[in-house]
Order: C-alpha cells, then structure tokens, then sequence
C-alpha cells in the first residue's frame, strides 16, 4: 500500500479518509510508493506564519503571484511592517489580525472548513516520479484544484469532501 507520511507542520487530522484514498489512488497511477504531507489546514495564525516565511525565502513579488486580492491584502501588512522596521512577530500578528478581517478561507484555501474542502500539500522532494504524479493528479476527477510549482510551493490539492444529506 502506498506511505503517506506526515511533516512537522501537517496534522494528519485534518486530512480525511476520502481524500487519503484520493491520494493513494494518485499514487497508485503514478507508481509512486511514498510521499509527504507538508501542509494540510491553516489556522489564521498558521497562514500567516507561511505567508511570512514564503514572503522572507522566496520575495514578495512571487508570493503576489501566488494569491488574489485578499492575499495581495495580506501581502501589503508585511511589505508595510517591514518599511516600519517592525519585528517579525509584530508583523505576523498584523498578518493575522488582517487574515482574520478578510476571512482566512478568502485568503488560502487552506483555511477552509477542512470538511467541506480538504486543502493538503505533498512536498515535491517527497516524489519520485513529479511528473507521473503531476499527470495523475490532473487527471482525478476528484480534485477540483491542483497546484504545482512554480505556481505553488507544494503540489497543493483542494478536494471536495463527500456530504452526508441528513
């Protein structure tokens, strides 16, 4: 059975079973044998703390490629924290407080009720055959959303979970 394992920012939690079989499936036609979950549902202050992080390794012009116009916000809160000389823990707190004004699921899918939409990202160094996986993925009808670098940092998938009618 294909691995699926957990990094350190990832709570397996909040990936369902539906979408683990989603991914096990993706594996299994691409021959991919193990990867890893490096990022699943983000609270406000989780996005946030991404969002610097990509924002200080990768710039923010790449970022401002990555989101719409609530992550454009967001962006605008650091680039202004730092022409402040704010610290990083002062700008992350503005982050989220802007994050949580805007509603965190307008920001990143990966704020959204994991229930309704399960947003996970597999790392791409955990991938033996990227682009067998890439096809794979695309090709799920399952997943209604699949980002991949340059575009995203992970191989990010958006997969709307199954609702029960009561």
């Amino acid at each position: 059975m294909p691995q699926i394992d957990f990094g350190p920012n990832a709570k397996a939690s909040d990936v369902s079973p539906y979408s683990l079989g989603v991914l096990r499936d993706v594996m299994a036609a691409a021959n991919v044998a193990k990867v890893i979950i490096s990022s699943t549902q983000r609270s406000p202050a989780d996005q946030a703390r991404v969002m610097f992080n990509n924002l200080e390794t990768q710039g923010v012009e790449a970022q401002r490629r990555l989101y719409k116009a609530p992550g454009q916000a967001v962006i605008d809160v650091y680039v202004a924290g730092k022409a402040a000389n704010d610290t990083a823990d002062a700008i992350k707190a503005a982050m989220t407080a802007k994050i949580n004004e805007l509603g965190p699921e307008t920001v990143s899918h990966h704020a959204a009720d994991p229930k309704v939409l399960n947003v996970f990202d597999v790392a791409p160094s955990s991938v033996s055959d990227v682009d067998a996986f890439q096809t794979a993925a695309k090709a799920d009808g399952r997943v209604s959303k699949f980002l991949t670098p340059p575009n995203d940092p992970g191989l990010h998938f958006e997969i709307p979970q199954p609702q029960t009618v009561t």
